[in-house]
């Protein structure tokens, strides 16, 4: 047996069949008498107006047969809408395509068969006028003829039924948009008027009336060039003038229109043209939306900014002064370190050159020995000292009897030498005047006595650089410790070696217990991972700054960073410098206008936006997975009456209160969102069986609904329409075309009664 093939254009032959709502419907009369007379002009038994459905073809009108439908796939109907004309089988059981067929062996014995086409206005194949005929009959020209025009009666009714559909289905297009306009103009959030090629404000809506604090008839004697600001008046009328050339088919500008008590307001117009073909008229629609607050939000963001980037620039010299500061003070050290070296090595000449006093004692402490270097220190003469006691000659009055005491023991040999022969004192010049020295002892025997050899040397400077070394640390240390930043010198293995107060208002403790600490033990395991990396180009020589979050005791903060890499003498990095600022105040208001401007400001809930965003994210993910998905779309039935009745701040709490069911009745992997109005969606992903979990979760929402009784304390009763497409996996579609598949579902659910389900 030969099996139908598929017409062509199969889809769209069944849109249009399904588009004229006449299958499964009761029998015509005028298609009844088409098949009774067709029955008597060519004498055959069975007449039929068969209609070829997707698996199937149902008769609308039969003579001689008592089913109402066949399967598809033994119809003989099936392969005669594949014919450009009529379609002929003299005698089936001598025809192979049609001798094993079921209707030519089984009881009905077809042996005749002649079917005419009929076409949907758009020429497209919805089924045939047939004869059937258990004995086998030739057809002549003149019956050919026949069959033709009764198919052609019978083709006009089912085209004029196709054309009343149609006609209905403008209609109700027509309507529902002039109720939605009516709807979004009488109550929409914006602005919206008719304007007309003068200016003058045709026609407004109180949304417009009350953003502009006029009332409707003081605005309608008005022209919107009145109450523009002159400053945009001209982008306004250049850009109306590209509109009228038909250069643009809309535009959209920012402006500032006069409010009645003289303030400005920002407002955000869009304006497009329409044209009435009844009267040939011209005029403009404007859209137009409050933007000052948005304005107001920038100008002060600008501000915070400008602000923001002042303090930046402040604390970043600031920084940069703090570390030439740093350079400056390591560079002074280093210097004075140099110094000492210096003066190390010129106390090692001084002593083999006899450069430093150095003074000889017998044992009882009177001097044996004078070089010149101890009379340009102490101002006596080699013949001034000698014999004299040396307390008397470099030791001031009141210390004297302690140095006694000390030089005695040491002579005994009491003394401890690791403490006692090294010793600073003040010690007086022959003026009277004092200065700090350093007395370095040793003893040796000449010819059988005991000489002390005193080595005594000047350590003015040396004193005064180690007063100037610490007074630097000082600074350093009250700079760093009183900037709002942290601070710190980190060497090659990561360890701190330096940081300022900050760190201890930060993660506690105190800055010295700090030091020799490694980054890893301070900073938190994210943290560390993250700074590690720019870690490891500073210390490459590199200079680099990163945002981070860090774990403190004030919590999780958001901090820019910058690492200055410091060099040794040879170019080499040994280390470098961190400097952290913390920028969360930045970074949290950048969430909150992140947060803002994808979610709808009453429900909570995803934004238009946001949900095409999640749609095409979903899709995508439904054909990497191999599950299906499916969009439900709802609307929330007898809204404009709650609205009407009750106002509009309840209205605002039925739609909160419907949001809160949809979220609790769904997965937490479902993404339901607020398109508009009281229109909302719902997006179900990783479906297996994805039908039957659409009704069930599209019930359960109803059901959901039908629990909520009250609001505040006033009685409701919700109920809602649901459209729902689904996506088999890999099924090409765009997110456009799923959305729109849902909405026409949603409205045949509203068409069946309201609160009602109709997929796809």
């Amino acid at each position: 047996m030969q099996s139908p093939a598929l017409h062509e254009k199969e889809q769209q032959r069944l849109e249009a069949l399904r588009a004229m709502c006449v299958l499964d419907t009761p029998p015509v009369p005028e298609l009844d008498r088409i098949t009774r007379l067709a029955a008597r002009l060519f004498d055959v038994p069975i007449v039929l107006i068969s209609l070829v459905d997707n698996n199937r073809q149902w008769f609308k009108s039969r003579v001689g047969l008592d089913t109402l439908q066949t399967p598809r796939d033994i119809s003989l109907c099936a392969h005669a809408i594949l014919q450009p004309g009529r379609f002929l089988v003299n005698d089936a059981e001598h025809d192979p395509r049609f001798a094993d067929n079921p209707l030519v062996a089984g009881p009905l014995h077809l042996r005749f068969y002649a079917g005419q086409p009929l076409h949907s206005l758009a020429g497209l194949p919805i089924g045939t006028l047939c004869l059937i005929s258990p004995s086998p009959r030739t057809f002549s020209t003149q019956d050919e003829a026949t069959l033709e025009d009764l198919a052609a009666i019978a083709q006009e009714y089912f085209q004029q039924q196709e054309s009343s559909m149609r006609s209905r289905k403008t209609e109700r297009e027509l309507a529902h948009s002039h109720t939605l306009f009516e709807k979004t103009f009488a109550h929409a959030a914006v602005g919206i008027a008719l304007v007309s090629m003068t200016g003058r404000w045709l026609r407004v809506n109180q949304q417009l009336s009350s953003m502009l604090g006029y009332d409707v008839p003081t605005m309608q004697q008005k022209t919107f060039q009145e109450i523009t600001h002159p400053d945009d008046l001209q982008a306004d009328l250049a850009a109306l003038k590209q509109l009228l050339d038909g250069e643009i088919s809309a535009y959209s500008i920012e402006k500032r229109y006069f409010h009645a008590n003289g303030s400005i307001v920002w407002v955000l117009l869009s304006v497009s043209l329409i044209y009435d073909e009844f009267d040939q008229s011209k005029s403009f629609v404007s859209v137009v939306t409050d933007i000052t607050e948005r304005k107001n939000i920038e100008s002060e963001l600008l501000s915070l900014q400008q602000e923001l980037e002042q303090r930046v620039d402040l604390r970043t010299r600031e920084l940069q002064v703090a570390v030439e500061q740093l350079h400056e003070e390591v560079e002074l050290r280093t210097q004075v370190q140099h110094k000492l070296v210096l003066e190390k090595e010129r106390f090692r000449l001084t002593l083999a050159n006899a450069t430093d006093a150095f003074i000889e004692l017998d044992e009882s402490g009177r001097v044996m020995a004078w070089n010149s270097a101890a009379e340009h220190i102490f101002g006596w003469t080699l013949d001034d000292a000698l014999a004299r006691p040396v307390a008397e000659l470099v030791i001031p009055p009141q210390l004297r009897e302690p140095g006694q005491n000390g030089f005695d023991q040491f002579v005994i040999g009491k003394a401890d030498p690791a403490i006692d022969r090294h010793i600073q004192f003040k010690a007086m010049r022959k003026d009277g005047s004092e200065f700090p020295v350093e007395l370095t002892l040793a003893e040796n025997r000449i010819q059988g006595r005991r000489v002390v050899n005193a080595f005594l040397r000047d350590i003015s400077q040396r004193k005064a650089d180690e007063q100037e070394i610490l007074t630097s640390r000082s600074r350093l240390r009250l700079i760093t410790d009183n900037m709002p930043v942290l601070i710190s010198f980190v060497d090659e293995q990561l360890r701190y070696q330096f940081a300022n107060r900050t760190y201890e208002i930060w993660f506690g403790g105190n800055t010295d217990s700090l030091i020799g600490t490694h980054m890893s033990e301070l900073l938190d395991p994210k943290a560390y991972a993250h700074t590690k990396l720019y870690a490891a180009k500073a210390l490459k020589g590199q200079q680099v700054s990163f945002d981070n979050k860090l774990v403190t005791r004030k919590g999780v903060l958001h901090v820019h960073t910058t690492l200055v890499p410091n060099f040794r003498a040879d170019g080499r990095p040994q280390g470098f410098y961190i400097l952290s600022q913390d920028i969360t105040e930045r970074k949290n208001l950048e969430n909150k206008l992140a947060f803002e401007a994808t979610h709808d400001a009453l429900t909570g809930l995803p934004n238009r936006r946001a949900f095409m965003r999640v749609l095409h994210e979903s899709l995508a993910r439904s054909h990497r997975s191999g599950k299906g998905m499916a969009l439900l779309f709802l609307d929330l039935d007898g809204f404009k009456q709650i609205n009407d009745q009750r106002g509009h701040e309840f209205g605002d709490q039925v739609l909160r209160q419907f949001a809160q069911t949809l979220r609790n009745s769904v997965r937490e992997t479902d993404t339901v969102s607020r398109l508009a109005g009281d229109e909302f969606t719902v997006i179900l992903e990783g479906l297996d069986v994805t039908e039957l979990a659409v009704q069930t979760v599209a019930h359960k929402l109803l059901a959901s609904l039908a629990t909520v009784h009250t609001i505040g304390d006033e009685a409701v009763h919700l109920r809602a329409s649901i459209g729902a497409a689904t996506v088999a996996a890999g099924e090409p579609v765009t997110p456009e075309k799923l959305l729109a598949i849902a909405d026409a579902a949603m409205y045949r659910a509203k068409a069946q009664g309201k609160h009602q389900v109709a997929i796809n």
